[in-house]
């Protein structure tokens, strides 16, 4: 005869024999989610990883292309000077010239200037713009205190483009660097088989009884 607790247990048993016979329907859709769901999350982070990248490598495809405009925009900018018109008049000729991403940092500063936006504070928006740092700071000191800025601008320009040539002198150094990693995996190889390989084969015939 089975003592009160042994019916007990078998009781609590079967409850629990029952509740897992029930369960696994509703379990199994969640396991079988899962993979798909780490799948999800995967291919979600890559398309994460690759539009940051992406975004990187559009960043500085623009940063480039203001640096590369600093000398047309100064020498432009001077000429205007030189003929007696201010500085504001001046972007006004060099915004129907430019174009690219120097023309929408140089619309900026225009809109602002439009707006009623004090013209020096206008033009130090400038200096948050890749290679026109000085450029922005320059004209923003010489609106405030009238100075002449035609000489520094051309100072400006031919700094511009040395600073550009240096850069693609180091851009060029550093592809010849890079471009002797694949030589080596192409030569080594090659020497290996055609130079070495025959070399040992030769000498284990000859050790060869």
């Amino acid at each position: 005869m089975i003592p009160g607790s042994g019916w007990a247990w078998l009781a609590a048993l079967a409850s629990g024999l029952t509740v897992w016979w029930l369960m696994p329907p509703l379990g199994l859709p969640r396991l079988r989610s899962a993979p798909e769901r780490s799948g999800a999350d995967a291919l979600r982070a890559v398309a994460q990883w690759a539009r940051a990248l992406w975004d990187g490598r559009a960043d500085a495809v623009r940063d480039d292309a203001l640096r590369a405009s600093v000398p047309a925009v100064c020498d432009l900018m001077s000429v205007c000077l030189d003929a007696g018109r201010p500085p504001r008049t001046a972007l006004r000729v060099v915004l129907g010239v430019v174009d690219g991403p120097a023309a929408e940092a140089l619309g900026a500063v225009q809109a602002r200037i439009d707006l009623g936006v004090d013209e020096a504070e206008a033009w130090g928006g400038l200096t948050a713009v890749a290679g026109y740092r000085e450029v922005g700071r320059d004209l923003a000191r010489s609106v405030r205190s009238g100075l002449g800025l035609s000489d520094l601008l051309r100072q400006h320009a031919a700094d511009a483009r040395a600073d550009r040539a240096s850069r693609a002198l180091v851009r060029a150094r550093a592809a010849g660097v890079r471009s002797v990693v694949p030589l080596m995996l192409c030569f080594l190889p090659a020497f290996m088989l055609l130079g070495v390989v025959p070399l040992f084969g030769a000498l284990v015939v000859q050790l060869l009884p």
